[in-house]
């Protein structure tokens, strides 16, 4: 059925820019509901993604023995992960924490018993399974893979697309592997916004108030321009998101929230109108460094759904 194994990796992303003002929507809820699941997680998005690098290495085993693990086995069994140790320099360079941070993070990981030691074993305890299953992340994937699949259909590349319950279930037969590069999608992805804007709590309100501009049907069709964002913003300045619903969905405290808005209105991502409401408004550097983040974060989009197509080729 899927011929996505002999199409160009640039070739694909070439395809996904060009029809990204369909998948858009779903592409930021996407990130922006995973942004924010990750900070009510530990109220620390980066010690949740610390406890997926540890899990992730688990699946990267999986991959190393040509093994595939479904969703129900990997998450219903009573189970712990045992780590041969673990690497606060490798983790503190994938992720982009400092290092002592790093260190710190893992002993609080510890502390709420997240992670265990016994002797000199290291054990995800498996309550850390429950606290990151990703029920609404696969539901939110799924969605945006069915929207691929109908374009995919539309430029032949398969003979047809997939609904969500076919989708869903094709990713959960195939959920280590998938997931695994659904991780490193993530980490490659929140690494990238981390270095430009300094803390992935401020990437997280930016990510809603994103989310917010892009279900506003005057931007429907300018995808991935993001000049064409900005005519559009002077048509809508009056319409935007305020502090208290950036809070409540962020699940970030409104004091942190403020803080966080503040930055990005001095930075030019975002404008402020009489009525309190935030929304996007790029210029400058700022639009200058999204438009290249976002052309990076593209490329890897499209790895990503290359890997899960070519994974759940059904012939």
């Amino acid at each position: 059925m899927i011929k996505l194994r002999e199409f160009n990796k640039n070739k694909l992303n070439k395809l996904v820019k060009e029809n990204f003002d369909i998948i858009a929507s779903s592409y930021y809820k996407l990130l922006s509901e995973w942004m924010n699941s990750s900070y009510e997680t530990f109220h620390d998005i980066d010690k949740y993604r610390i406890i997926l690098y540890l899990i992730n290495k688990d699946f990267e085993q999986y991959i190393k023995i040509n093994k595939v693990e479904s969703y129900d086995n990997f998450f219903l069994y009573d189970k712990s992960l045992e780590l041969d140790r673990i690497n606060i320099i490798e983790i503190s360079k994938s992720l982009n924490i400092p290092k002592e941070s790093t260190r710190r993070k893992i002993i609080d990981l510890e502390k709420i018993g997240v992670l265990q030691k016994t002797g000199k074993k290291i054990y995800i305890d498996r309550s850390a399974y429950r606290l990151v299953q990703p029920k609404n992340t696969l539901k939110n994937l799924c969605v945006l893979l069915v929207k691929m699949s109908e374009i995919f259909e539309n430029k032949k590349l398969i003979t047809r697309s997939f609904n969500i319950d076919e989708m869903s279930a094709l990713i959960k037969d195939n959920f280590s592997y998938c997931w695994y590069y659904f991780y490193k999608f993530i980490f490659t992805l929140t690494t990238r916004w981390k270095i430009q804007v300094g803390d992935l709590e401020t990437f997280s309100v930016g990510m809603v108030i994103v989310c917010h501009s892009i279900n506003n049907s005057t931007f429907e069709g300018s995808g991935l321009d993001f000049l064409e964002w900005n005519k559009n913003f002077q048509k809508n300045k009056d319409n935007g998101v305020n502090t208290m619903s950036i809070s409540e969905i962020t699940h970030i405290p409104r004091p942190t929230v403020v803080r966080k808005l503040n930055y990005l209105l001095k930075n030019n991502y975002i404008i402020v109108n009489k009525k309190k409401q935030f929304t996007i408004n790029m210029q400058g550097k700022a639009l200058n460094d999204t438009i290249k983040m976002q052309q990076q974060n593209s490329l890897s989009l499209s790895y990503l759904i290359s890997k899960i197509f070519e994974q759940i080729d059904t012939n």
